[in-house]
């Protein structure tokens, strides 16, 4: 009798244990974790759906093709190309702003924005997760932060392996750039002008978010302009420029295969009064399948990081960078690209005719 007794006594306290809701990690339960931003939030411990923001597009995407409940842009067809299309397919375009009521529709168990953090941002978060009701994650996408990132996001989403496998990318290939690129001397960096819009005449200066990378890898970006803040792109003049006179010009253009803005650059007379342009210094961004310096402000950033190092100093950054392109798009974006589909993507210049 006392036998059967302890064996219901510990079959209840088995039932028990296993019925609590807590926060120990059980199926079913919730965690507490703390963000990048220092918030404690409680989340559910398994993770099975997530709103993204577009910074936190690419992230998210390195870790599962498939978790995202909202897509944050339109995909042309040579960029799907290199995309899972349990990305995209069957997820609705939502961006976070103005878009409260499709966010709860979509019932995702968190909400990942991913920005440069600011007391701004923290407090527009605390304020949507009271309202929602559901559970905001903040994320630091500074580029020097990206091995944090990704450890933060492994234990997010119970993925620690690739979390270090996509640490060790950054550690091997970037790490050591801004320790070289701080012994250019001043009067051996190239002067640069990074072109944004269809004309060109738009631009990004120091200090701007979507120039970060030109002020990472020796080079004196020669806007003189205001930095704007969210998307950027402060208008410049022909005059300005003239003035400025850089020396090699980058150019985005807008992620289309039309390439309106060096089509401009490198046929416009007014264009050809640059030193840069008589030089041949002109160089398309690559953008596929996301901006490669820029646009989004995301760890797309990182195959840039080294393709702009290589471009500017080839001597002291020699990657092989068909070797690093297909080792990137296999780790970030479950792709393998063959020899050529790298050169391609190196090297999208169009052919002016």
């Amino acid at each position: 009798m006392r036998q059967l007794t302890c064996y219901v006594i510990g079959l209840l306290l088995i039932v028990l244990c296993g019925c609590g809701g807590g926060k120990t990690g059980s199926k079913g339960g919730t965690r507490i974790i703390t963000d990048m931003a220092g918030r404690q939030v409680e989340i559910p411990d398994s993770i099975r759906s997530v709103f993204i923001d577009r910074h936190s597009a690419t992230l998210i995407y390195a870790f599962d093709t498939a978790i995202t409940v909202n897509a944050v842009f339109h995909y042309n067809d040579s960029e799907k190309k290199y995309l899972k299309k349990s990305f995209y397919e069957g997820k609705p375009y939502v961006i976070e702003e103005g878009s409260d009521e499709e966010i709860v529709r979509l019932k995702p168990d968190i909400i990942l924005y991913a920005n440069d953090l600011s007391p701004q941002k923290i407090d527009q978060a605390n304020k949507l997760q009271a309202k929602l009701h559901i559970p905001v994650v903040l994320v630091d996408m500074r580029v020097n932060r990206y091995k944090e990132v990704f450890r933060f996001v492994g234990d997010l989403l119970h993925k620690q392996t690739k979390a270090e496998e996509l640490a060790e990318f950054v550690h091997h290939y970037i790490d050591s750039i801004p320790a070289v690129a701080r012994k250019i001397r001043t009067d051996k960096r190239h002067r640069v002008y990074y072109a944004e819009g269809d004309d060109g005449l738009r631009t990004d200066p120091t200090g701007s978010v979507h120039s970060v990378l030109l002020d990472s890898i020796g080079v004196q970006n020669v806007a003189q302009v205001e930095v704007l803040s969210g998307k950027g792109m402060t208008v410049v003049s022909m005059e300005q420029l003239y003035v400025w006179q850089p020396e090699i010009i980058l150019v985005w253009s807008g992620n289309f295969d039309e390439m309106s803005s060096y089509r401009a650059i490198k046929t416009s007379p007014k264009w050809k009064l640059l030193n840069a342009v008589k030089n041949n210094k002109v160089y398309q961004v690559p953008w596929r399948p996301f901006g490669w310096i820029d646009r989004p402000p995301g760890i797309n950033r990182i195959i840039g990081y080294i393709w702009l190092a290589h471009l500017m100093y080839p001597e002291r950054f020699p990657f092989d960078m068909v070797k690093v392109a297909k080792e990137y798009f296999h780790k970030f974006y479950h792709y393998d690209l063959s020899d050529n589909e790298a050169k391609e993507l190196l090297n999208p210049q169009p052919k002016i005719v």
